[in-house]
């Protein structure tokens, strides 16, 4: 992690600490409401007929309050620790250590800042970084922007780990345009996406597999939620041995048919779940290669 993206995760941690007091602040008030109003109930309770107490009205609400009350506590307890997780990698980062925040941490909204705001990271050695990095020098600025637009916006099928993986992508993507001295477009309010219907994850999983079966292109190394399909595919390949220039075999064929028609249906197949009849489990760590 870069000194721009410590001080960028350094932010991203003042400003959730400061979220959190907030929270704090709240929840004491709300404390203090809700002992007031229990005094002021066992004060009605001594001074009224037992018999014309509505207690068994005044339940329900007394344990709704309770309710809300430790749901807020517990949550406030999850968001420090997420800050305490995200404070000592970032103390890890200042002593020079670049390992990534976990996929949970970073995906926090609470972090949300930093997703969208972290620079680019071009040391990293996963694949689909190393395969955008090497894509991004060959494509015009406007292409660029273009991309970066589509990157920006939150996909009603992403998961955790495609999420955090679209805007680090997004991250080289903005470097490169604003490294041209092009402006980059406004980047997004949110990481989350408002339709996350059936309907619309439908439609996202039908542009995914028509990107798949165009086969090599921008748009395919692109977009993280085809990353893990690549994977698989660049792992395929290499078990497959060499093969001469624009020619593949009938299992590499049916492979990508089948990796199509399971992106199609809203899955997102990865290395961590490869269970498919013509891919072996790994042997051998795949490399940033890109002989599809």
């Amino acid at each position: 992690m870069t000194t721009d993206a410590t001080a960028v995760a350094l932010g991203a941690i003042l400003d959730s600490l400061t979220l959190v007091q907030a929270q704090l602040d709240a929840l004491s008030d709300a404390g203090q409401r809700i002992e007031a109003t229990h005094e002021a109930i066992l004060n009605r309770l001594d001074t009224i007929d037992a018999g014309q107490a509505a207690v068994t009205d005044l339940t329900p609400i007394l344990e709704t309050i309770l309710g809300r009350s430790i749901e807020d506590r517990e949550k406030i307890r999850t968001q420090l620790s997420t800050i305490a997780v995200a404070i000592s990698f970032t103390h890890s980062a200042a002593n020079g250590n670049r390992a990534p925040l976990p996929v949970d941490v970073e995906d926090d909204p609470l972090l949300e800042r930093f997703i969208i705001a972290q620079p680019a990271n071009l040391a990293s050695e996963e694949r689909a970084l190393t395969d955008w990095q090497a894509t991004v020098p060959a494509e015009g600025t406007a292409e660029l922007t273009a991309i970066l637009k589509g990157q920006y916006t939150p996909s009603a099928t992403d998961t955790p780990e495609t999420r955090v993986l679209r805007y680090r992508m997004a991250a080289i993507t903005r470097a490169a345009i604003e490294g041209r001295g092009a402006a980059a477009p406004k980047p997004p309010t949110t990481t989350r996406p408002v339709d996350r219907s059936a309907a619309a994850c439908m439609i996202r999983s039908q542009e995914l597999a028509k990107i798949w079966r165009a086969g090599e292109s921008t748009a395919l190394y692109a977009d993280p939620e085809l990353a893990g399909a690549v994977d698989l595919f660049v792992l395929a390949t290499r078990q497959a041995g060499p093969l001469p220039e624009g020619q593949t075999t009938p299992e590499l064929a049916a492979l990508h048919g089948e990796l199509a028609t399971l992106i199609e249906t809203g899955n997102r197949p990865t290395l961590a779940d490869a269970r498919f009849p013509r891919v072996a489990q790994p042997t051998i760590a795949p490399e940033a290669e890109r002989d599809r």
